[in-house]
C-alpha cells in the first residue's frame, strides 16, 4: 500500500532557488553614482552639452561612454574615436524635406527575377512572377469547387464541405487564376 500524499507533501524538503546573502543586513543602494559625476553636478561646472557627441559629454563628466572599451579609455589615449556619424548626426539632413513619392528601390541587377518577385522588387521585364502550379490536392479541391460553382468566389468561400481548408475569397480567386493558368484541367478521383 502507498503512503500518504499529504505526508508526503510535508516531508519533501522546500525548493530554495537562490544562495544566502553573505551580508543579510548590509543593503546596498540601486544605483552608485559615480564621484566625478556627482563632484561636477554639485559645482554646476560642465553642463550637458547638446551640440556635443555622447562621447565627449561622458569624458567632461569623467565617466566611458562604453564601458567595453574601458581599457582603452582608460590609458588614456584621446585618439580613439567611436563612428563619428553615429555620435554625431547630421541635424541638417534629418532637417530636410523628404520628398512624398520617392521610388521605391527595384533592387539590385545581380539578383535573379525569382529571388526579386520572392521579395516584392520590381523584376527586370517589369512582369509579376509567373504562377507557381497547384499541387495534387489543390487541384482536386479547386476543380471541385470550379465544377460546382464557376466564378462565384464567395459561394464557394461558404461552402465548408467542398472548401474544407476555409480559404477566403481573396486566397480562393489566386487559388482559381493557378488552376486555369495551367491549362490543364484534370480531376484527379481521391
Amino acid at each position: 500500500m502507498g503512503g500518504s500524499r499529504r505526508k508526503l507533501k510535508r516531508s519533501r524538503a522546500k525548493v530554495c532557488v537562490g544562495l544566502p546573502r553573505k551580508k543579510p543586513r548590509e543593503f546596498l543602494p540601486a544605483f552608485d553614482l559615480p564621484e566625478a559625476l556627482a563632484a561636477a553636478a554639485a559645482e554646476g561646472g560642465a553642463g550637458w552639452d547638446a551640440e556635443g557627441s555622447v562621447v565627449k559629454n561622458y569624458a567632461a563628466f569623467g565617466v566611458v561612454a562604453n564601458p567595453n572599451l574601458l581599457g582603452a579609455h582608460s590609458r588614456g589615449t584621446p585618439r580613439l574615436v567611436q563612428s563619428a556619424p553615429l555620435q554625431a548626426p547630421d541635424i541638417a539632413a534629418a532637417r530636410a524635406p523628404v520628398p512624398e513619392f520617392e521610388p521605391i528601390d527595384p533592387g539590385s541587377d545581380l539578383e535573379n527575377d525569382d529571388l526579386k518577385s520572392a521579395l516584392g522588387k520590381k523584376r527586370k521585364d517589369g512582369k509579376s512572377a509567373p504562377l507557381q502550379p497547384l499541387t495534387k490536392i489543390q487541384r482536386v479541391c479547386i476543380g471541385r469547387l470550379i465544377e460546382k460553382y464557376g466564378d462565384d468566389y464567395k459561394a464557394m468561400f461558404m461552402d465548408t464541405k467542398l472548401n474544407a481548408m476555409q480559404h477566403s475569397v481573396g486566397t480562393l480567386k489566386k487559388l482559381c487564376e493557378r488552376y486555369h493558368a495551367d491549362g490543364k484541367i484534370f480531376v484527379y478521383p481521391l
